[in-house]
């Protein structure tokens, strides 16, 4: 199976009646540039996932939300992602989702430009390609956990 060598965050910051978005126009990693994502990022060492979701959202938008962790992707790195296709290397990412009016109080803090949005962008050629599946779930009010394993 390999090494899981990397841990990341991601998260979907949605209005509380989950008609806006609140993403990010990445400028890294390079296979994200000029892509919209979620807000997120790396876990560092000692950190829970929960622990990264919140400090990734304070230091890009200057927001302190309520995340609820709703799903996790894992896999490997894929050569056009900056890695060796044979590395071996694994990666795997929690996915959150929270539920404010406080998106529309983002602050613009680093140099990846933030944005509210109509979910119904997902079908847009400018977002990260699996945001077109992530997006309707985390709009939807069931209690479910999504689980992807890319190979």
């Amino acid at each position: 199976m390999g090494v899981i060598a990397d841990g990341f965050v991601v998260g979907f910051a949605f209005s509380e009646n989950a008609n806006s978005v609140l993403l990010v126009r990445k400028q890294r990693p390079e296979w994200q540039k000029g892509l919209l994502n979620g807000i997120g990022g790396k876990i560092e060492e000692g950190e829970t996932s929960l622990d990264a979701m919140h400090r990734e959202c304070k230091e890009e938008t200057g927001l302190s939300l309520n995340w609820l962790r709703k799903g996790l992707m894992q896999g490997k790195h894929s050569a056009g992602e900056g890695y060796a296709a044979d590395d071996g290397r694994r990666f795997q990412c929690y996915i959150f989702y929270a539920f404010s009016q406080e998106i529309f109080n983002f602050k613009q803090i680093e140099d990846e430009v933030l944005g509210v949005y109509d979910p119904s962008l997902v079908r847009r050629p400018d977002v990260v390609e699996n945001l077109t599946f992530l997006i309707p779930f985390g709009r939807c009010s069931q209690d479910a956990f999504m689980s992807l394993t890319y190979q």
